[in-house]
Formats: C-alpha cells, structure tokens, sequence
C-alpha cells in the first residue's frame, strides 16, 4: 500500500514540473508547497472537514481549481491554472491544494464528479467535507505526507 501514497505523490509532483513554469525565486515558497505543509497539521488538529472547508474560504478562483484538477487527470493541458499556484504570493495554492484532495479522496473512495460549466461546485464541494469521517482522516494522511515531502522537494 505504501507504493500507492509514493506513486500518487510522484504523479503529481511530475505533472507540476511538466506544467514547466518559470517563477522568479525567493526566499518564500510557492504558495502549493506551503498549502501542502500546512493542511496535515490543520486537518490533524481540527479535523479534515474544518480545514477542508478553511481552504475552500481561502479559493480566489474556482475555475482555477478545476483547471487544476482536470489538468491532474489528463483532461486538460491549459498549465496556466498550475503557474498561477505555484506563484508566491499569499492566496495561491489553495485551489490547486483542494484538488489535489480531491484525488486524494477518489483514491480513498469518496469521489467528486466536477462539471466545468456547473454552478454547483460550490456546493458539491461542500457537501463533499461533510462526508469524510475520522477513519477516511486517516486513510488520507499517508497520501497528504507523501506530497509534502514530493512537492517540498521540487526544484521550484
């Protein structure tokens, strides 16, 4: 099982550097790097759903998020919706980190169906956090532990 949370991290840390956006460095990380950090300590100290919903809040556009989400299944290769996550600034990575959970619970079996021209993402989302209990949690920390260290790790 453990190659599963290794070769899902690695799916997707290969497809951010495919989407080959050239960022100026600093010192601060891309916003996904840093949402990646933070959400195992949210969720394991308030619950996945609490934090699931904090990032949501913090969603600036949500056409990005799917964007971002049908580029990670192959469905889209518009990579723009990657670069502007990867940006340093404080709202990024939250849209791109939410759908990244959103495979991350296709993986643990609660999956989400995003309809790109639908107006009820909002609240198929929302719905979707209300549904994962304690033991999902902890199906999902493996997974969230391997992209940290997957994206932490990508020369960005």
């Amino acid at each position: 099982m453990t190659n599963d949370y290794v070769n899902f991290a690695a799916g997707v840390g290969k497809k951010i550097i495919l989407a080959r956006c050239n960022k100026e460095k600093d010192s601060t990380k891309p916003g996904l790097v840093r949402r990646a950090v933070d959400f195992p300590t949210l969720m394991l100290s308030i619950g996945f759903s609490p934090a699931f919903t904090f990032y949501l809040s913090k969603i600036e556009d949500y056409d990005s998020l799917i964007k971002f989400y049908k580029y990670l299944l192959n469905e889209d290769q518009d990579t723009q919706p990657i670069c502007k996550e990867l940006e340093r600034k404080e709202g990024a990575g939250y849209a791109g980190y939410v759908a990244i959970l959103l495979l991350v619970l296709e993986k643990i079996g609660k999956p989400i169906k995003i309809d790109e021209n639908s107006s009820s993402n909002y609240s198929l989302l929302i719905n979707l956090s209300t549904l994962v209990d304690l033991k999902d949690e902890w199906r999902i920390l493996p997974y969230l532990s391997e992209l940290k260290k997957v994206l932490e790790a990508l020369p960005l």
